[in-house]
């Protein structure tokens, strides 16, 4: 759903804003930048920009980090909530009632046990007098109606008895259910983020996904447990989207990929949070009380942080900007003088000839704005093939590697740490060669990696197959890194969360197929790898038709995102087309 376009874009600024931040630049009182733009005085003074990543920064990220760590948990705590659990048949003769153990000596004597231990069909036991032991049992088999479960932790499998293959789909349809229901919600967050501004958003889904989620701890079926696995995902949704478009406005020109950086490793650290809960607590209901709980204090968030700058200045709402502007450069140790905030209001308010002729140009339904310019149509359909990608491979591959030895907690939490270095190498990369090089690279590198593990030789350098995949599963972090911050600066900001919705809940179409994907297997071993080479692969080389970013200001209308990278881009905005 597409936001309405707005009269109030008038007064967008043609995408300067980082030019009325540097108005309010200079340690001594004085603008750096007179009213008519031209370079004022500096002296001996170094000229100092509001938005640089300072001390107000650091706070409000600090503060943004809340939702984002919560938006982990709430995205996968259903690996643990609905996860497997160990259980075996009960067998109600060698039971003893007032004493049941997991870990019985005759357990091993009751099942069938090939390559392992039956949990859903036992022996028949004949003769029973005194203890079971192997004489006990037949050779005849029987269906379990009842089971036994490993009593140091509990899921929805134990608590509703979801065992065997008959109930499996009732496991699998959790994290389903969750995948469709951020599709659905991710429809209605883009719109009330552009409608209503991002912090709004990020107040509204975060508190509410609280309520949800504590009425969910208290499910008392499964039926029940399932619907409010959809509610919590369509709430939650546009917590990550939101908080991230509402961080990287907040960064400025020059701080967004070390911003885009921090925020992608708040949500690994997130997931670290939710892996030491889950081993901490070990119970399902427990775990999402301990992860929604917290979600409450999202109610302090408008007291506690400012409507996104841009958002403001693209709706006209300039009184509250400067009042922003104020506090940031107070916090950020800058002083503002009045000739500033005359200067400032002047470059806001005064409304051209030419700004009228744009904003009439471009005073459309966003959904028509796209349609008519052929530039944005492809660029959106290829930004959201690139995030189909992304999600289905990243999340493909999870779901197809080989299941390592260990404890299902630590190894979570190990797959989360190693996330972090990937972010920190893309920011690396996004700054020294680019937005465009590093998610092609990185999309062509994992599909090369899929692809070249089919070629190993079997039985021989075992370890390659494994090194191959890693590194196939190291490269879709990253483009994953890149794709958000990359969406970010191809849209306009009156389109940017309505068509970063767009592309974010086209890839969770790739999150919704990826666990059918192990089916796949049963047609060809190799065929969901090479399914995961060629899509990637076709998405590496579809990003290079992409604009490179790297150092350009966001884009406020939808001409100046067709115009990006153009080398006369600046001095095209003072004639732009009518």
């Amino acid at each position: 759903m597409l936001l309405p376009y707005s009269y109030h874009d008038i007064y967008i600024l043609r995408g300067d804003e980082e030019d009325s931040m540097k108005l309010f630049s200079s340690q001594n009182g004085e603008s750096s930048t007179p009213k008519d733009g031209t370079e004022g005085k500096r002296g001996s003074d170094r000229k100092q920009e509001v938005d640089r990543f300072g001390y107000y920064q650091m706070i409000m990220f600090a503060i943004i980090s809340l939702p984002l760590f919560l938006s982990a948990g709430f995205t996968l705590a259903y690996v643990f909530t609905a996860g497997e659990v160990k259980y075996r048949c009960a067998v109600s003769e060698c039971e003893n009632p007032l004493n049941t153990k997991f870990d019985e000596s005759w357990v091993p004597d009751s099942v069938p046990n090939v390559s392992e231990m039956s949990k859903c069909i036992r022996y028949v036991v004949q003769n029973h007098t005194g203890a079971c032991t192997n004489q006990t049992f037949t050779n005849a088999t029987q269906k379990c109606d009842s089971w036994i479960y490993d009593p140091s932790e509990n899921t929805v499998l134990s608590e509703w008895d979801l065992t065997c293959h008959s109930n499996r789909w009732k496991l699998t349809l959790v994290g389903t259910i969750n995948n469709v229901g951020q599709f659905v919600g991710l429809i209605f967050a883009g719109y009330i983020s552009d409608k209503y501004g991002r912090r709004t958003i990020l107040t509204l889904t975060t508190f509410l996904s609280g309520i949800s989620g504590l009425i969910h701890s208290f499910s008392v079926n499964y039926w029940m447990f399932l619907v409010f696995e959809f509610i919590d995902a369509t709430v939650a949704a546009g917590i990550y989207s939101a908080g991230f478009i509402l961080g990287m406005e907040m960064a400025g020109v020059n701080g967004r990929v070390l911003a885009s950086t921090i925020i992608c490793c708040m949500f690994a650290v997130g997931e670290m949070l939710l892996g030491l809960i889950a081993m901490w607590l070990r119970s399902w209901r427990m775990i999402l009380r301990m992860v929604y709980g917290p979600a409450l204090l999202a109610i302090l968030l408008p007291v506690l942080i400012p409507e996104s700058v841009r958002w403001l200045l693209a709706n006209g709402k300039h009184e509250k900007v400067e009042s922003i502007y104020r506090r940031m450069a107070r916090i950020n140790g800058l002083q503002i003088s009045e000739e500033a905030i005359g200067a400032f209001k002047e470059l806001n308010m005064v409304k051209t000839e030419k700004t009228e002729q744009l904003v009439q140009a471009e005073k459309k339904s966003p959904a028509m704005q796209v349609l008519n310019s052929s530039v944005m149509l492809t660029r959106l359909l290829a930004c959201s093939f690139c995030w189909l990608t992304n999600t289905f491979v990243y999340y493909g591959l999870s779901l197809n590697s080989v299941a390592f030895a260990g404890d299902k907690y630590v190894n979570f939490i190990l797959v989360a740490i190693v996330e972090i270095p990937a972010y920190f190498l893309t920011w690396f990369l996004t700054d020294y060669i680019g937005r465009k090089a590093t998610l092609s690279s990185s999309f062509l590198l994992s599909g090369v990696f899929c692809l070249a593990i089919q070629f190993v030789p079997t039985g021989s350098l075992s370890f390659l197959p494994l090194i191959l995949y890693m590194g196939g599963k190291w490269c879709i972090t990253m483009s994953f890194s890149t794709i958000y911050i990359y969406t970010t600066e191809l849209f306009p900001t009156n389109l940017r969360h309505s068509l970063l919705g767009i592309c974010s809940m086209t890839g969770r179409m790739g999150s919704i197929l990826s666990p059918q994907t192990p089916l796949l297997a049963q047609i060809m071993p190799e065929l969901p790898l090479i399914l995961f080479g060629c899509m990637a692969l076709s998405a590496g080389l579809l990003s290079l038709f992409f604009p490179e970013t790297l150092g350009t200001k966001l884009p406020d209308t939808v001409w100046e995102a067709e115009n990006i990278g153009k080398v006369q881009q600046k001095q095209e905005l003072q004639d732009s087309p009518s």
